[in-house]
């Protein structure tokens, strides 16, 4: 399973890969080298700000605060995950035939909260979601821990590539079918 990260930076990937671990055998691919750790089934996790480097047919695409999103219209993904909030991302995810999943705080996304705490985010999903082993799922509201100033566009991502993968760190396991 591939999982792209499309990003000048390094927060969105670590905190994506730091997380999958938990549950996943996670093969980590930065321009600085790879890694891997962790145990179950493997997912490949690239990093790139650049997206004519990444293999066309990766099943996941993550944006992240990546400056040049024009490059991404000719690319194929199964599901690319973007912030609602970014009007750049939106723009150009529109003149794209791929398959978005927003995350942000309308109740218009795919993914949004209903409630934030110092210690939660009660994350929702707003529509019915097929993830990649073929599972529907309805919407719902599950909570999630949170610390301190984590950003909220990361939580809401990592739910995503969470429900998609069919990983039950979560409890999705109780709300899929």
């Amino acid at each position: 399973m591939d999982i792209a990260v499309i990003d000048d930076g390094t927060e969105l990937f670590s905190y994506i890969a730091d997380e999958l671990q938990k549950n996943f055998y996670v093969r980590r691919f930065t321009g600085k080298g790879h890694w891997a750790s962790g145990e179950g089934d493997t997912v490949n996790m690239i990093l790139s700000s650049e997206p004519d480097v990444l293999v066309n047919g990766s099943k996941i695409a993550v944006l992240g605060a990546f400056s040049d999103y024009k490059r991404m219209r000719h690319r194929s993904f199964g599901y690319c995950i973007a912030d609602s909030t970014s009007d750049i991302q939106m723009d150009t995810l529109l003149c794209s035939h791929l398959p978005v999943i927003t995350c942000g705080c309308s109740s218009k996304d795919t993914f949004s909260y209903t409630s934030h705490t110092d210690d939660f985010l009660t994350v929702s999903l707003n529509r019915t979601l097929v993830t990649l082993s073929g599972k529907s799922v309805q919407p719902f509201e599950i909570p999630r821990p949170i610390k301190n100033g984590e950003n909220i566009y990361n939580v809401l991502a990592l739910t995503a590539v969470s429900l998609l993968l069919d990983d039950d760190s979560c409890g999705f396991s109780k709300i899929c079918s």
